[in-house]
């Protein structure tokens, strides 16, 4: 497991004593509300709370948890409260109970961005990570987050999605956080593993270290934009870990986003055989086709992806577009239909019908495909800022 981060110095409300989040913090409360109730609350407080919160302070902490739990079960409406229970838990390593808490509080204030963090990393520390993906993503869109809050969120985030087999979407995320803050611990590693589909960034002392290690330093410049830099470390990891899964895919992404499409292909090609029942290398040989215009290329290794795995929506996508050079309108609808049940928020996708629909003088559902396109592309900005605040 991760360190997971200090939130000591992070207050819920108002009275917090710390400069360094004051304005995150304030802003939080200034949108969500919680301030008057907070207030409200603290004019009256019950001899509990002004017990909790002083032993609290006193650094008593396993006394002034026993307060908190019994403050709270005469007053669950107490959101400060509920707060500074949870931060406690959290600091002594309780995530379960922590957990339980923050999931109180987000009940009181839905709007909370704080709340949904520390709900989630509190999951992640409890392998939970299909609530920790939801609350995670949760507080980053909802955004006004304090900065070290915020840069675990997404690192633990991009975690999480590595755990699930989403590579694609750890890297969008841990990219987002590299261009905020670069030298976030363990971070680079972090971005390796997600480039050759590990689970978790290895430990030092593991075989896979020296493999991530590299990959990851090509993986950080090609996102600071030092492509000479990027295409000299990529070819460094083949050169030292010529059989290494996944990294012969990560250098021919890398070629493909600066339009070197031959030499994209070759990698593409050379990944197939080191990673037979994987689909991803036989989709970007297929969008290679596609921009070269192979309809029948593409439409065969389209057609061979869906084979290694039949859930991935890419796969129909590319079948429609194939179908699309071709001008066979009517067939093309059909894939793509399919692509668009299976991901209805890519724009891509509703571009595609779109344009067919608008070929087949179908001007309703053109219509309406153009405003799920732009819906969609609002979507994708908002995501992108949410994973680089």
């Amino acid at each position: 497991m991760t360190q997971p981060p200090d939130i000591r110095t992070v207050s819920l409300g108002h009275g917090s004593k710390n400069r360094r989040y004051a304005a995150g913090v304030l802003l939080a409360v200034a949108v969500l509300g919680l301030g008057d109730l907070s207030r409200a609350q603290s004019r009256d407080p019950s001899r509990l709370q002004r017990q909790a919160e002083g032993a609290e302070s006193a650094g008593h902490v396993k006394q002034a948890m026993d307060l908190y739990a019994k403050a709270l079960a005469t007053t669950p409406q107490w959101t400060e409260g509920w707060w500074r229970y949870g931060r406690l838990l959290y600091q002594e390593h309780r995530f379960p109970e922590a957990g339980q808490v923050f999931g109180r509080l987000i009940r009181l204030a839905p709007s909370n961005p704080l709340g949904f963090a520390l709900l989630g990393l509190c999951e992640y520390e409890s392998a939970d990570w299909d609530n920790a993906l939801l609350h995670l993503n949760k507080a980053l869109n909802l955004g006004g987050l304090p900065p070290d809050i915020s840069q675990a969120a997404a690192y633990h985030l991009g975690l999480v999605l590595m755990r699930q087999g989403n590579h694609g979407g750890a890297l969008f995320a841990l990219g987002g956080l590299f261009r905020q803050a670069p030298d976030y611990p363990g971070l680079k590693l972090a971005l390796g593993a997600a480039e050759l589909h590990q689970k978790e960034p290895p430990l030092p002392t593991s075989a896979e270290f020296p493999a991530v290690e590299a990959a990851g330093s090509a993986t950080s410049a090609a996102l600071q934009t030092r492509p000479d830099d990027a295409e000299k470390a990529y070819r460094d990891l083949l050169s030292r870990f010529p059989s290494q899964p996944f990294a012969h895919l990560s250098f021919g992404l890398f070629l493909e986003s600066q339009n070197r499409e031959d030499e994209a292909e070759k990698e593409f090609s050379a990944e197939t055989k080191l990673s037979p029942t994987n689909a991803t290398p036989w989709l970007w040989l297929a969008r290679v086709a596609l921009a070269r215009l192979n309809s029948e290329a593409a439409r065969s290794y389209a057609t061979h992806a869906r084979e290694l795995d039949p859930n991935d929506s890419l796969s129909f996508l590319i079948e429609g577009r194939s179908l699309m050079l071709e001008q066979q309108w009517e067939s093309a609808l059909i894939p793509l239909r399919v692509a668009e049940e299976r991901a209805p928020q890519s724009s891509e996708v509703h571009y595609a019908l779109a344009s067919v629909y608008n070929e087949l003088h179908r001007k309703p559902e053109a219509d309406k495909e153009r405003q799920l396109f732009l819906l969609s592309s609002q979507s994708t900005d908002a995501l992108k800022q949410g994973a680089n605040p």
